[in-house]
Parts: structure tokens; sequence; C-alpha cells
């Protein structure tokens, strides 16, 4: 596990990031979220809605690169 659960990203954001990946569109993830998960990933939500593929692709990469280093960081028994 990473050393202090507050620094792994939150499940919102994996799951914002992963859907994008997997090509859903951010209005139809967004709809998959409740309110309160939305609030925590809305950041990222409005990022990937952002009119430049630069920036789109710019804040996926930061959220995936977020879940992969927590990933690094387990131990795994």
């Amino acid at each position: 596990m990473p050393s202090d659960l507050r620094d792994a990203p939150r499940w919102e954001a994996a799951f914002v990031a992963a859907s994008a990946i997997a090509g859903e569109p951010a209005s139809a993830v967004a709809s998959a979220l409740g309110d309160a998960e939305l609030a925590r990933a809305a950041d990222l939500v409005r990022a990937l809605e952002a009119p430049s593929r630069e920036a789109r692709a710019r804040a996926l990469a930061r959220a995936v690169s977020d879940v992969v280093l927590a990933l690094d960081a387990m131990r795994f028994a």
C-alpha cells in the first residue's frame, strides 16, 4: 500500500481515467457517478471535456500516472 492512504489517488479519478481510456465520453462517465463522487472527480471530468486535444491528453496522463505510481508503491504478499 502507499505509505499513507491520503497519498493514494481517489477511486473516482481512477474510474474517470479508466473510462476515458476505454473511450467513454466524459458526460457518460459523469452521469455514472453520484453527486458526491462527481464532485471529487470534477476537475478531471472538466479537463477531459476541454476543446484542446493536448489538454485532454495531459489531464488523462496525469490521472493515469497517479494510479500507476500508487500501484507501484503497493507491497504485494
